[in-house]
């Protein structure tokens, strides 16, 4: 069962369209909070990939950043295949 926190950020990350992305950082912002890596903890327990597209959230300096919580170049591939996908630019 998702906290408050989780589905705060579920929310958001959900509203992301298809072909764009959204920073750790802007999502903690819109969140009112500074806790970048606590977006990354959330979207690590994804309960909905297909709802929710956490592979369109990205670190601020551009890089992808894990995949389901997988932080390895099988999971960051599959991340940069998915936004390759979306025709965004990485």
């Amino acid at each position: 069962m998702a906290t408050n926190f989780q589905k705060k950020v579920y929310q958001i990350v959900s509203k992301i369209p298809r072909g764009q992305t959204r920073t750790y950082k802007q999502i903690a912002n819109s969140l009112g909070i500074k806790a970048y890596q606590a977006i990354g903890q959330a979207l690590k327990k994804n309960p909905d990939p297909k709802n929710i597209p956490c592979h369109r959230v990205i670190k601020s300096n551009g890089e992808v950043g894990g995949y389901f919580g997988e932080n390895n170049s099988i999971a960051k591939e599959k991340k940069l295949k998915l936004l390759r996908i979306e025709g965004v630019k990485i």
